[in-house]
């Protein structure tokens, strides 16, 4: 018997800071940021997440304009390639961010929880009834 429509429902929510309607950082930014710095490389944090290399820098730039300080250290090229890795100010934006944003989905998922019976689903096409 397929689960009811109830059961698949699920409430999402996103968390951002910006400034004046301006992305400063978001889930996806810091998971980029998050890759760059494990990764020592924005190509490869680009790679892991299947975007392209220019997408990767032009978030990172937007990012960085928004903050007004500069998020990464990068050396370019050479025979070993280019790195990069976070200033320490992005280290600590980056961990003040997910303390926001991390509980949320939690707290989310039990609001939704309290509430789920109050939520009526329309009837189910392929229900005969």
């Amino acid at each position: 018997m397929p689960k009811s429509r109830e059961s698949r429902w699920r409430a999402r929510s996103k968390v951002w800071l910006e400034d004046d309607r301006v992305v400063l950082l978001s889930g996806f930014r810091a998971d980029l940021l998050e890759r760059v710095d494990r990764l020592g490389s924005v190509s490869a944090a680009a790679r892991e997440l299947d975007l392209p290399n220019r997408t990767a820098w032009k978030k990172l730039q937007e990012t960085e304009a928004a903050a007004g300080f500069p998020l990464l250290i990068s050396t370019s090229g050479g025979s070993g390639g280019g790195a990069s890795r976070l200033t320490d100010e992005a280290r600590s934006l980056l961990a003040a961010f997910r303390r926001v944003a991390d509980p949320v989905s939690g707290l989310v998922d039990e609001r939704f929880a309290a509430e789920a019976g109050s939520f009526v689903a329309p009837p189910d096409e392929t229900d005969p009834a």
